[in-house]
């Protein structure tokens, strides 16, 4: 399964970060994954192992000219009312090219076509300009505040 925008390639994440660049044939910059990824992937390769249905609701990788520019995805299979949460992350030197805006319209374009998912969310910082600016590009809309982030929604149109 690959998603392809203007810039990326969208490849969900399969392997472990070490395996990546020999089983991909590209390029890992150092400062990939960043720790937040790092810390999640033993237990979702685990389950992933275990279900393979579940490709596509977890990670995927960003890569841009066979160089692996950042992450984003999902946090897992539909809960609540079809409702999957995206999640996104350009590396710092990546920035500012449209990566993320790019990935999280390819991806949520994605989500919203499959049959169990009604909607996506998403959450950032109050003071996460670059983030509010991506998410109000694809069209989220602000539906409140979560854990002191902002809460966004989109759903797909009528």
């Amino acid at each position: 399964m690959e998603l392809r925008t203007e810039h990326l390639a969208l490849v969900p994440l399969s392997v472990t970060p070490e395996e990546v660049a020999d089983r991909l044939s590209v390029i890992v910059p150092g400062g990939w994954p960043a720790p937040d990824l790092r810390d999640i992937l033993p237990r979702y390769l685990s389950e992933l192992a275990a279900d393979s249905d579940l490709l596509g609701f977890g990670p995927w990788l960003l890569i841009s000219r066979g160089e692996v520019v950042g992450d984003a995805g999902f946090l897992g299979r539909p809960v609540s009312r079809g409702t999957v949460e995206l999640g996104y992350s350009v590396l710092p030197d990546r920035r500012g090219r449209g990566f993320a805006t790019e990935a999280a319209q390819a991806l949520t374009e994605w989500a919203l076509a499959q049959a169990e998912v009604e909607r996506a969310i998403a959450a950032c910082a109050p003071g996460n300009a670059p983030s509010i600016r991506v998410l109000e590009k694809v069209a989220f809309v602000r539906i409140g505040e979560r854990a002191g982030e902002l809460l966004w929604e989109l759903r797909p149109s009528a």
